[in-house]
């Protein structure tokens, strides 16, 4: 047993020791390695940095910077459970919000996961503090006209308590980055994107975006969906702000017409999608529904204007039906096809005409007419609105109202004009003779 059991521990030991792994960064990166807190906008020197971290799990964190000895100068962030915390900037202050004395400083990131309470340190990122005289000396060989292009205006702060440098933040110059002028359907979820960058091409993903989309509707994100629901031109707005004073406005002109597709048809091979409008119409995201079962239209799916496009039942992979339907992204129906009215259209295609069937029942039973007869009149008698006849009905129809004259009119008549027949008188005479001489002899 006891080596049983030492097998075991040697087996499981491992296994228990690397369960889990402590968190680590899946992005660390800052913006520059060397600022210079009191130079002035003129200079073109950076005067903050911009530290970008990401975490491979949700973690508990903490950003600081310290001094070559250790020493807290300032701590940037804190946080309790995050995975991918906004960009912080530190300007070169401590604290108290006094600028540090020139060095190097440490960027010190601790963080704890949240699942395994395992822990990680990085100290491995240094920024250095440079100082700057704004204005040159009289005897400078010479002078470099940079013009930052990452500012537009500065803000001043007041001295510090303990006596510091005036302080200036650079305004940053925001560019804005959106789909522009565009046409889209009416009733159908339209998706608004916008990317935000500094002078420098740094994204700043830590902006605030706002829409104002021109027909009373308001959203905030880098990413929004907004449907206009009547056709006609609206002007969108996009509004963007940073916490460094960062602002910035970009318009757009949307064209909202009705979306001129419908469904030409459904059978076992898909669906078939015709495209009546006189431009190429953008079905992303969309929905095909049949069966009880929807496809979703993958992004950047166009039909041509004019055209007819099938989506494959391998596809889309929907059961067959008799009606099916296309929606909007929101889940509002765009167009369907309704397979009842074609049943109606067969139902009343088969309606037989009442002339053909009264016409062909009095021609059956001509045969049996007097050639004296007027066919024709006999036709217009029978002719009637009604598409059902018996033949009891037809053939009587077909009897004309009175009969001609010399025509027999019945039985009786047949006999008579039979014993008037002098062959007739003769064959009945003799049989009369013969039965007398039988009784006779």
């Amino acid at each position: 047993m006891r080596t049983v059991g030492l097998l075991l521990l040697s087996i499981l030991f491992p296994a228990f020791v690397h369960a889990a792994d402590p968190p680590s960064l899946t992005t660390y990166t800052i913006s520059h390695d060397t600022i210079y807190p009191t130079a002035t906008v003129e200079s073109g020197l950076a005067t903050t940095t911009v530290i970008d971290t990401a975490f491979s799990e949700a973690v508990k964190v903490s950003i600081k910077i310290t001094s070559e000895s250790g020493a807290l100068i300032k701590s940037l962030y804190s946080s309790s459970s995050v995975t991918n915390p906004t960009p912080k900037i530190w300007n070169g202050t401590n604290t108290a919000g006094a600028v540090v004395d020139n060095g190097t400083y440490t960027i010190l990131i601790f963080a704890t996961s949240t699942a395994t309470d395992l822990s990680m340190i990085d100290s491995s990122k240094i920024i250095t503090v440079a100082s700057s005289d704004p204005t040159p000396s009289d005897d400078s060989s010479g002078t470099t006209d940079t013009t930052a292009d990452t500012t537009t205006d500065t803000i001043t702060t007041p001295p510090s308590s303990g006596g510091g440098p005036t302080e200036y933040l650079p305004i940053p110059t925001l560019r804005i980055i959106t789909s522009g002028n565009r046409t889209v359907s009416s009733g159908a979820d339209v998706a608004f994107t916008a990317s935000v960058y500094d002078g420098k091409g740094n994204k700043r993903d830590d902006a605030v975006v706002t829409w104002s989309f021109g027909d009373g509707m308001r959203r905030v994100g880098a990413s929004v969906f907004h449907p206009y629901y009547d056709p006609g031109e609206y002007v969108a707005v996009t509004h963007v702000t940073t916490s460094d004073g960062g602002d910035a406005l970009a318009e757009s002109i949307i064209i909202v017409k009705n979306a001129g597709i419908k469904i030409a048809s459904i059978s076992a091979r898909g669906i078939d999608l015709t495209n009546n409008d006189s431009r190429t119409l953008d079905l992303s995201l969309w929905r095909l529904s049949m069966g009880g079962q929807e496809f979703k239209i993958p992004e950047n799916t166009k039909i041509l204007a004019g055209h007819t496009v099938l989506f494959p039942s391998r596809v889309i992979e929907l059961p067959t039906a008799n009606e099916a339907s296309l929606l909007y992204p929101s889940g509002e129906v765009a167009t369907t096809y309704p397979a009842t009215s074609n049943i109606v259209q067969a139902s009343v295609a088969v309606q037989p005409a009442a002339s053909v069937v009264s016409y062909q029942r009095v021609q059956a039973v001509e045969p049996i007419i007097s050639t004296r007869t007027n066919v024709q009149v006999h036709e217009e008698a029978v002719i009637a609105p009604s598409a059902v006849f018996s033949t009891e009905t037809a053939e009587g129809a077909a009897l004309p109202p009175t009969l001609s004259v010399g025509a027999p009119t019945s039985g009786v008549g047949t006999v008579s004009s039979l014993f008037k027949s002098p062959w007739t008188l003769g064959f009945i005479g003799t049989v009369i003779l013969a039965s007398g001489a039988f009784i006779l002899l």
